[in-house]
């Protein structure tokens, strides 16, 4: 009985004392992009709430499986943790034949941000909103092209979603990043260009490029005038990136529920509400039940779309 007591007392000891070291986010990404850069950004601001360093750790390749493989093998102890945007948990499981990991037994702690997808398109294109569009489309189908980052991106799946859900005929035209898609679609090579508003923001505001539709569940707070796809009709065509944190399997739920409200405590600073916006993003801060709710019904629903479209990046 004294030895059980002991043990009792020691396991509640160790889950009060988390963090007692410095704390990993693993990002599968490279340094400098929008993911790393956010999670650089809550993590200065959790060293201060955790009193304890957050320390930033790049772990890149294969689009995303090497970092997200290297936090499924961790302890799960709290301490190794995976910030990442949705692609290694939901859209690579459908997309690779062959995972190191298995996508669904990661412990959900908290979705951080979202930045909704946005279709714009050239300004020469003669449509000013979806309808339109449509119309345009069944009158012109060689003419509807979308550029997008590459195969298997958020945009891609977007414009597969669009026309499973409108009945278009988008055609997909892949680059290898942004910037020269954008060069062509501002050339009026490619019609359109599906992209979230971390990169879209700027070209907009700058009259660049026509927003067509937002794939948001209501307006966008960075874009405001932007009508969303369920105001033409389509409440079902809601994407774009979302960056979120999880942690390995068995990582109890009183250190993810501690960390995901330190994180949404974070998301209401000022400071970081500023630079939250200046980036095209909005905080959300979900629960770990929260996020395991939206986590398994955005795998089932991206599987779903990519399945249907024959997307792979199996060669």
């Amino acid at each position: 009985m004294l030895a059980s007591a002991i043990l009792c007392n020691a396991h509640a000891q160790t889950k009060e004392a988390w963090p007692s070291k410095p704390v990993r986010f693993v990002v599968p990404f490279t340094a400098g992009g929008s993911i790393d850069v956010l999670a650089r950004l809550v993590g200065k601001h959790l060293e201060t709430r955790l009193n304890q360093p957050i320390v930033v750790e790049n772990r890149t390749g294969a689009g995303g499986t090497v970092g997200t493989d290297v936090v499924a093998r961790a302890a799960a102890d709290g301490y190794t943790l995976l910030f990442t945007a949705q692609g290694p948990l939901v859209l690579n499981p459908f997309l690779m034949k062959r995972l190191p990991y298995d996508a669904t037994t990661f412990a959900p702690v908290t979705v951080v941000v979202e930045a909704p997808n946005v279709l714009v398109a050239n300004k020469q294109l003669p449509v000013s909103n979806f309808e339109e569009l449509r119309n345009f489309a069944k009158a012109n189908p060689e003419k509807m092209t979308f550029a997008t980052q590459g195969i298997g991106t958020t945009g891609h799946v977007t414009g597969e979603l669009i026309n499973q859900q409108a009945g278009t005929a988008l055609t997909h035209v892949a680059y290898q990043g942004f910037p020269p898609g954008l060069t062509d679609v501002l050339a009026g090579r490619v019609s359109m260009m599906i992209g979230d508003t971390i990169n879209l923001l700027p070209r907009i505001v700058s009259g660049q490029l026509r927003p067509i539709a937002i794939a948001s569940t209501k307006r966008s707070a960075v874009l405001p005038n932007v009508p969303t796809f369920a105001e033409a009709g389509y409440p079902a065509i809601v994407s774009g990136p979302w960056y979120a944190v999880v942690a390995p399997a068995g990582t109890p739920i009183e250190i993810r529920r501690k960390l995901a409200d330190e994180i949404r405590n974070v998301l209401g600073l000022r400071e970081v509400q500023d630079k939250l916006k200046e980036l095209g993003v909005e905080g959300r801060g979900l629960s770990p039940e929260e996020f395991d709710v939206y986590l398994k019904s955005e795998y089932k629903r991206w599987g779903g779309v990519i399945q249907k479209a024959g997307i792979t990046l199996d060669k």
